[in-house]
């Protein structure tokens, strides 16, 4: 499977299944059977996932791919969001120079893709607590 989406995406969607099961790298690895150097590779942006490796990553925590799928416009919304650009503009690169570029995406990233994305994955975290209730039953 080729690559969809921009790595900075790709980035946020390794570390959100990651956070799902508040697991370790090395317990992601465990799970998912991807090397626990990619994970952080790729949590880092220094590589990208490809869909096949995104779907042994989703599949690691009990997801099935078409959920990242559905999740990855919602993160890349955010993470534009977050950088101070509008989802909807074409590719425009962030002014790196701007005094307020590393405060606005590096300290506050976490809270804004939270409030960013919170409303919209509103319907998919309750399909994820009845699913991993159910797994955990089980």
């Amino acid at each position: 499977m080729a690559r969809q989406g921009d790595p900075a995406d790709l980035r946020l969607i390794v570390v959100f299944l990651r956070s799902i099961r508040r697991w370790t790298q090395e317990e992601f690895s465990r799970a998912s059977g991807v090397d626990r150097g990619l994970i952080s590779d790729y949590e880092l942006g220094g590589k990208a996932p490809s869909n096949k490796t995104l779907a042994r990553l989703a599949a690691g925590v009990g997801l099935p791919y078409s959920f990242v799928e559905t999740l990855l416009p919602a993160f890349r919304a955010a993470r534009l969001t977050a950088e101070g650009r509008q989802p909807s503009a074409g590719p425009v690169e962030p002014d790196l120079a701007h005094p307020d570029f590393a405060h606005n995406v590096g300290d506050g990233l976490d809270r804004a893709i939270l409030a960013a994305t919170l409303p919209r994955l509103a319907p998919y975290l309750i399909e994820l607590t009845a699913l991993f209730a159910k797994t955990e039953d089980e």
